[in-house]
């Protein structure tokens, strides 16, 4: 009986002490939130202040790149060529990653060659398109590859959200207008836009022009006039939106059937010459 009674009052012991250990600590943690915010200490109010939570990487509604209300379509005989000038002076290469397909892969291996952009990470693959950097797919058939990063293929978004860029250039399109068409390419490249604004809203995008074909080597489905309304509707996205600006190299590499000149073209179809990559550092800015 006299040893039942001694453990009861010990537990009524511990009771007592973690009630009182956890008052104390319940003021104290109060008194130094009211003392930092105010100056002044007042009696404790019954309940802590709720946790505070993070806030939302979400960019506001209002911000979201959505396609133009009005397409710029240009047709053969109108035609203008692709858009001449950038909107930015500069671009800043701090902290950046370069997408894009094989064209932008052949981009970087000149650049690795020459010494160029060693801080920058390319992420391109051939045959990438704006509808591949959308797709978190690694299956096997799944009919494309994804850019390697870290000796390993890594869906885009993956990437990104490890890198945590913060300037992101985007050289893609050609693979995707034979199949999504002029509109449905650039409602996907809005779409990449903002997957990419999500994982850092205070990021800087660069489009870099669509690259063309040399004017024999257009197809049924994939023609320079398609390529040129891409890059027209890029750019008026870029000129209506923050932090997202195009650089103009096409126009430089195009002849006067606004198709790329064969002089800067390497295999007599779209792929490009380190004649035609000396001009994209120019326009890149780069020394």
């Amino acid at each position: 009986m006299k040893k039942l009674l001694r453990i009861t009052l010990v537990l009524a012991v511990v009771v007592i002490g973690a009630v009182a250990f956890k008052a104390g600590y319940h003021e104290y943690t109060w008194r130094n939130i009211e003392l930092a915010q105010t100056g002044v200490f007042t009696a404790p109010p019954t309940t802590l202040p709720p946790p505070t939570t993070e806030t939302s990487t979400q960019i506001p509604a209002d911000t979201e790149v959505v396609p133009p209300e009005k397409y710029i379509i240009e047709t053969v005989e109108n035609s203008t060529g692709t858009p001449m000038g950038s909107t930015v002076e500069k671009p800043n290469f701090e902290n950046s990653v370069f997408i894009g397909d094989s064209v932008s892969l052949g981009f970087s291996r000149y650049c690795i060659r020459n010494g160029k952009l060693k801080e920058t990470t390319f992420l391109t693959v051939g045959s990438y398109s704006v509808a591949s950097a959308l797709n978190m797919s690694m299956a096997a058939d799944k009919g494309f590859s994804h850019p390697m990063y870290k000796g390993k293929e890594m869906p885009l978004k993956t990437s990104l959200e490890e890198i945590k860029p913060d300037n992101v250039f985007i050289c893609l399109g050609i693979n995707d207008v034979a199949i999504w068409g002029l509109e449905g390419t650039v409602q996907n490249y809005c779409k990449l836009i903002n997957m990419i604004r999500k994982i850092n809203p205070d990021v800087q995008i660069y489009i870099v022009s669509t690259t063309l074909m040399v004017e024999e080597g257009q197809k049924s489905n994939l023609r320079n006039i398609t390529l040129i309304n891409l890059n027209h509707n890029m750019k008026q996205i870029c000129e209506l939106y923050d932090k997202i600006d195009y650089i103009d190299i096409m126009s430089a590499l195009q002849n006067e059937k606004y198709a790329l000149s064969g002089n800067y073209c390497s295999d007599g179809y779209i792929h490009q010459s380190n004649a035609a990559y000396k001009i994209w550092l120019v326009r890149l800015g780069i020394k």
